[in-house]
């Protein structure tokens, strides 16, 4: 059975995707291995009900950041096209969360705590590059007629 030309660029297209999805969860797991400190908490040891809740949903956006990439592209190159929709939540669940918990602190504590994007700048791969990344790839992959697409085709032309 001969493929024709576009149906070998969307096969290699869909299995470069997976390549990245392990590139990416791989990446992140490195580096919660690297500073579990930083990921590996109990949000309950926090006395304050609110700010236990906002702390549990960081743990669940990283998680699923870490995870959801290799998911997602996997089941994509499967065929399952409709997956690429939770990629908006997937990428940006967590650095919402993260700019909610500093602007929390800042109002609670009365300080910024972003100085650790300068001390240990591999977050900002995590924090940010990763979350602009699915977002460039979501753009790219949604259906032609979607109006995120469509805007992005009208712009382009």
């Amino acid at each position: 059975m001969n493929q024709t030309p576009a149906q070998i660029r969307s096969s290699t297209i869909r299995a470069l995707l997976v390549t990245a999805g392990v590139f990416f969860t791989g990446t992140f797991w490195l580096v919660v291995a690297t500073y579990p400190s930083f990921f590996l908490f109990n949000p309950f040891a926090f006395e304050n009900p609110l700010r236990a809740t906002l702390l549990t949903g960081l743990v669940v956006a990283w998680v699923l950041l870490a995870n959801a990439p290799l998911v997602i592209f996997s089941l994509f190159a499967a065929g399952n096209d409709r997956i690429v929709s939770a990629l908006p939540f997937v990428a940006l669940l967590w650095p919402v969360l993260l700019i909610v918990n500093h602007i929390s602190l800042a109002i609670v504590e009365g300080k910024w705590y972003l100085g650790y994007l300068l001390d240990y700048p591999i977050f900002v791969v995590t924090d940010l590059l990763l979350p602009a990344i699915l977002m460039a790839i979501w753009v790219e992959l949604r259906p032609l007629n979607h109006p995120v697409r469509v805007a992005v085709a009208r712009h382009r032309a």
